[in-house]
């Protein structure tokens, strides 16, 4: 009897062990399935054969899906399909390997996930295995990382959008690359409208990302109105503050519209959304440009402006340096232009005085050396004054790329010895010693004749008015390799080291002479060297003198 009644009290002993082990079970399990549906992450397990046996709540907000709706289902449906085969390879690689933990897409490749209406977006996936009693379990943790893509899209497009527009400074150019960047990356169609000298918007670029609205774009770009007509350009040009329109193609085309022929050829363009975003540099009102969507998939909200503005201030800054290169092109066109008929007019009457010189002199009867000398100085004066008007043209001719040498196979010592010559009167005058140090058997080189004897009697003479009386002026010559070395070499004041860099630079003049001129001539021979094919540099120290190089090729640039 007691044995029954022990065995009676064990059995249920045991059977309340057994309830309070399976509450115990189902609290663990709620405590967990509590923890995982508290993780805003997505959390999937799949069995053995890829079925999904555990969706949290994380995952229905991340897909789309309720758990009744996708429990059991294969892991296919969250994957788009062009993904699916190596997905299926990949995780089976992954369940059969000696690893129990890893990271999909180490390699920087996005993944992607597919959600319950189709669209894609790209995640950052952790999986992991597990197995017991013999069945192994693979669960993904997976992170939305459509914000944090976009972000690092965004900041390459500006990134490469920044390095594109200031590539050239070209207006008309700059103008339709800002639209080309924009309907890439950004938008559907892009439209610049700039402003003129008289305050007047003109809608100068209007480009689309589907050949298909081409005409339509045409149709935008001539249609003619009055763009304080239009609101939304209106408030963002006088705000100076960006504009989102997001209330479809009717409100768009009702508030972006110019004229009525403009409002028939927004509505034909079929614009859902726009961004109109200022265009401001310098604190100065450029124009504005216009964004629009002309599809669902892309259509533009009030999240859309910081990139659109971003793409604004770059688009502004590139259209400012634009329109300041052309006015620089401009102003330099006119100067040349005034240049070119002064030098003309002061040519002629220069001219004439020269003429008249040259017949004076040799018909004075018994003139007195004051006589012939005031002759002569009156020459001199005339040649300089010719010298200056060849030299301006010469700085226009350089800086517009239009400087000719003549270049011909040429023996280098004669033209170092026809430069000495034409220098020596001013030597000797100076009482400066003026000689030649030629190597022997130079090579000929490839040179303009009278371009080369200019640069020399350039330098000659820059060097003459440098050294002082009882000086020496030594002009040397000299092979090295392909090319020819030049020298004009002086024991005169020399150049402070802080100046040197700036010898080259037009109407530069050291502070320390007495001698003063236009500051052409160093740039001019520059010039004229580099024209060549060569190259100039100068070496000096103050009062060690100063010596000037440069090299002339042996043969022509495109010489085998």
């Amino acid at each position: 009897m007691r044995d029954a009644e022990r065995s009676d009290r064990e059995r249920r002993q045991q059977a309340g062990d057994q309830v309070s082990l399976e509450a115990r079970l189902r609290r663990s399990e709620a405590w967990l399935a509590g923890i995982v549906d508290m993780t805003t992450d997505a959390v999937v397990s799949l069995d053995e054969a890829n079925r999904i046996t555990l969706f949290n709540a994380g995952a229905e907000r991340m897909f789309g899906y309720t758990r009744e709706e996708i429990l059991g289902e294969p892991l296919d449906v969250l994957i788009p399909e062009r993904f699916r085969s190596g997905h299926r390879a990949s995780v089976a690689m992954f369940s059969s390997g000696p690893r129990t933990a890893r990271r999909m897409g180490e390699l920087g490749r996005h993944i992607y996930a597919r959600h319950k209406d189709g669209t894609e977006f790209p995640v950052d996936v952790a999986i992991s295995t597990l197995e017991l009693e013999g069945v192994r379990t693979v669960t993904a943790s997976l992170r939305d990382m459509t914000t944090q893509v976009r972000a690092m899209e965004e900041q390459r497009f500006l990134s490469e959008a920044g390095a594109i527009l200031s590539s050239s400074l070209d207006y008309e150019a700059t103008l339709s690359t800002v639209a080309q960047l924009a309907v890439r990356n950004f938008t559907d169609v892009c439209m610049v409208q700039v402003l003129d000298e008289h305050d007047r918007l003109h809608r100068l670029r209007t480009v689309a990302r589907d050949p298909a609205l081409d005409g339509a774009c045409r149709a935008l770009s001539a249609a003619s109105g009055d763009w304080a007509r239009s609101l939304a350009v209106a408030d963002a040009a006088e705000t100076r503050k960006a504009v989102c329109l997001d209330t479809g193609v009717d409100e768009v085309a009702a508030r972006l519209s110019q004229s009525e022929e403009d409002a028939r050829a927004l509505r034909a363009l079929g614009a859902r959304s726009a961004l109109v975003v200022p265009l401001v540099a310098r604190d100065q009102q450029l124009g504005v440009i216009c964004f629009l969507s002309t599809s669902d998939a892309r259509r533009h909200s009030c999240h859309d402006l910081p990139l659109a503005e971003a793409i604004a201030l770059r688009a502004a800054h590139a259209i400012d340096n634009a329109r300041l290169y052309r006015t620089a092109q401009r102003a330099v066109h006119a100067r040349d232009e005034v240049l070119g008929v002064v030098a003309h007019d002061l040519r002629n009457p220069l001219s004439a005085v020269l003429m008249q010189t040259q017949l004076l002199r040799p018909r004075l009867v018994n003139p007195d050396q004051r006589t012939l000398a005031a002759v002569d100085s009156v020459r001199r004066a005339v040649v300089r004054m010719n010298r200056m008007i060849e030299d301006l043209l010469d700085v226009t001719r350089m800086e517009a790329g239009r400087l000719a040498v003549d270049r011909c196979k040429l023996a280098a010592a004669p033209v170092v010895a026809e430069a000495i010559e034409g220098q020596r009167p001013l030597a000797d005058a100076a009482g400066i010693e003026l000689v030649a140090d030629v190597a022997d058997h130079v090579a000929d080189v490839y040179a303009d004749h009278g371009r080369l004897l200019q640069i020399l009697e350039n330098l000659i003479g820059n060097a003459l008015k440098f050294t002082g009386s009882g000086g020496r002026v030594t002009v040397g010559l000299a092979a090295r390799g392909d090319d020819v070395v030049f020298s004009v070499a002086d024991n005169g004041a020399g150049i402070a080291a802080e100046d040197l860099p700036h010898v080259f630079d037009r109407f530069w003049q050291g502070s320390t002479h007495e001698h003063r001129g236009a500051g052409l001539g160093l740039q001019i021979v520059k010039g004229l060297v580099e024209a060549h094919g060569g190259s100039i540099w100068v070496d000096s120290a103050v009062g060690a003198g100063t010596t000037f190089s440069f090299s002339i090729p042996l043969e022509p640039p495109n010489a085998a």
